[in-house]
């Protein structure tokens, strides 16, 4: 099954809280009303098995589990402020192991203002982590993955492809940016966002299936590529599955209303941000790709999952035969 339709038959039946303003996959976190202040909750869980995160250098893994973590409260709109961690430590481990992973989570908390104000700990074959987050909505104002009904322009922070190149080539795991910044911007302007946490299609479609009466058209030669990618892509393995595979940068994902006014524009040119796509309401809605502006193809299902296929290579022909088909081949 995919992670959705487990997460659906998890809460099947579950009364919501009155106090929780977001409907079921409806944002990044869960936004609950304490006190009149509205508050973001994430909670996050990785595996070398199923996130594929490598540890060779645990200041990296340790800097990328908090980055994911919080991650989830900048798409939302939030500031992290406290931060929980469940830390499975493998048997090998040493000591050195453990205080360089914790300096790497350390380091990214400290950067963004968030306390680390406990956890659990164990001891197994692999690491596992479990990382809780929680952070104030700025202004009361959450962003979510539901669009206001009006045209937008499409926009992503940073560049795509490397997390699911380093896997394809079993290389380590790129350092994930902490876009605090950015967050800032983009809860300021912004009319939706998602981090792309299992890759900037995922994400893509996850705004698509959300707002159904809504045409997305994607530029794939506007998309940013980290370094390697287009040199990695070639007939076997094109650019386009490096976009659709499951291990994502955790890169925010956003809208803007249009037109863009000069206030929205100045802004946006002071973080890292590039403009990949349109939305259009009630106009031949779907998941649309183009190149040299000619639509070449149109997403019909959603991409491979990898919690849904137990053999990676069956995984990996999926994700290529796909690929093809975004890339219009």
């Amino acid at each position: 099954m995919k992670e959705h339709e487990w997460i659906g038959l998890i809460t099947h039946g579950l009364k919501r809280d009155a106090r929780q303003r977001n409907r079921l996959f409806e944002c990044d976190a869960e936004i609950l009303e304490m006190n009149g202040q509205l508050w973001a909750l994430t909670l996050d869980q990785f595996s070398p098995e199923e996130d594929m995160f490598s540890s060779e250098e645990p200041e990296i893994l340790g800097a990328n589990l908090a980055t994911a973590t919080i991650s989830d409260l900048f798409a939302a709109g939030a500031m992290p402020e406290f931060f929980l961690q469940g830390l499975t430590i493998c048997h090998s481990a040493d000591k050195v192991f453990v205080r360089r992973l914790a300096q790497g989570i350390v380091s990214v908390l400290s950067s963004v203002g968030c306390a680390l104000c406990g956890g659990d700990l164990g001891e197994a074959e692999q690491w596992r982590f479990s990382g809780f987050a929680m952070g104030r909505v700025r202004d009361n104002k959450p962003l979510s993955r539901i669009l206001p009904e009006r045209s937008h322009s499409i926009w992503v922070t940073g560049n795509f492809g490397d997390a699911n190149l380093a896997v394809l080539e079993k290389g380590p795991t790129p350092v994930f940016e902490v876009r605090n910044r950015e967050a800032q911007v983009i809860h300021k302007y912004g009319t939706a966002c998602i981090d792309t946490s299992g890759g900037l299609v995922d994400a893509l479609w996850w705004l698509h299936t959300l707002n159904p009466d809504t045409r997305f058209e994607i530029d794939l030669n506007r998309i940013p590529l980290a370094s390697g990618v287009r040199e990695a892509g070639k007939a076997e393995v094109p650019i386009e599955a490096f976009l659709l595979g499951g291990a994502g940068e955790y890169e925010l994902l956003f809208s803007v209303p249009e037109p863009i006014t000069s206030e929205i524009q100045d802004a946006l040119q002071t973080i890292q941000t590039i403009r990949i796509g349109e939305v259009y309401p009630r106009s031949h809605a779907g998941l649309y790709f183009r190149k040299q502006g000619v639509v070449v193809s149109r997403m019909e299902t959603e991409p491979p999952c990898p919690r849904e296929n137990l053999n990676r290579e069956a995984y990996i022909q999926s994700v290529l035969s796909v690929a093809r088909k975004l890339a219009g081949e």
